[in-house]
């Protein structure tokens, strides 16, 4: 494999690896759940989003991930989307226009299978200029859209919260959008890097967060902590801020590395990691709170 095959990936249409067959099934959705993934920049949040919508996919749960981060849309690339398309922005420009069709969405997303499960993908903004189109009110009725087809919609924001940034060519609030979407969720995740200034880094953006969020530790090792790092971080994190850590999620180098190669989530790349282990865990708990 040269490094352009590594950068640039195919298109993962179809996946050969098959999530294990032990998978257990989820629990009966009553009323479709709306996740959004938001975080200090840097702490994963866009791997975690993406893990967390092949989980609950694997659990034959229709499954739709958003990538709504208005600076760094990195969805595609992860899943080594080289020509996603317009994504996101045409489906906004249809629910403006009240035109949002489930055969639009068809033609907006991309359809991603691995054995005999499957989910969506809506890719984000191909230009980072074209944030303003990301405004609440479309947004608002994309989300209700998703609602109706599917039973999860995972949606990865960006990290930035600060109200008041306006342009001089747009009258929509800068991090609108992110805030939008975390009030039409019916959970958010604070996602931070588990290392010293990851820690710091998440407790400045908490600052400008005035919802509630589940806390998420990611990449846990003791290399970066000390000994015991789950006990550290609640430890601090509750001396610090008053916050509960909701999910530890174990650092496995050598199955994130084979997930970036692959440009494949790790139930399908390294379904026995620890750090997949703890995704599902995480994953579970999310359909199981009320």
């Amino acid at each position: 494999m040269t490094l352009a095959d590594i950068l640039s990936p195919k298109p993962p249409k179809e996946y050969e690896q098959e999530v294990e067959k032990a998978s257990p099934r989820a629990p009966v959705i009553q009323r479709a759940k709306v996740i959004a993934v938001w975080g200090s920049a840097g702490s994963g949040k866009t791997t975690l989003a993406v893990n967390i919508g092949f989980e609950l996919s694997s659990m034959d749960l229709r499954v739709l991930i958003i990538d709504a981060d208005s600076y760094r849309p990195s969805v595609a690339a992860f899943l080594g989307l080289t020509e996603p398309g317009p994504g996101i922005t045409a489906m906004l420009r249809l629910a403006r226009t009240s035109r949002l069709s489930l055969d639009e969405l068809h033609r907006l997303t991309e359809e991603i299978q691995f054995g005999k499960k499957s989910l969506r993908v809506l890719t984000g903004l191909n230009a980072p200029s074209r944030w303003p189109e990301l405004d609440a009110e479309s947004l608002a009725v994309l989300i209700q859209f998703s609602k109706e087809h599917f039973d999860v919609v995972v949606i990865d924001v960006s990290a930035e919260l600060e109200q008041g940034l306006v342009s001089s060519g747009s009258e929509v609030s800068r991090n609108s959008s992110t805030r939008a979407i975390i009030d039409k969720a019916d959970f958010a995740l604070g996602v931070f890097a588990a290392d010293p200034v990851g820690l710091n880094r998440f407790l400045w953006d908490c600052r400008n967060a005035d919802f509630e969020f589940w806390p998420v530790a990611n990449r846990v090792r003791a290399s970066t902590i000390g000994k015991n790092p789950d006990r550290q971080l609640r430890d601090a994190m509750h001396r610090l801020a008053r916050l509960e850590i909701r999910a530890v999620i174990t650092e496995d180098t050598h199955a994130a590395d084979l997930s970036l190669l692959k440009a494949q989530p790790l139930c399908l790349c390294a379904k026995n990691s620890k750090t997949r282990e703890s995704i599902r865990l995480l994953s579970l708990d999310l359909l199981d709170a009320s």
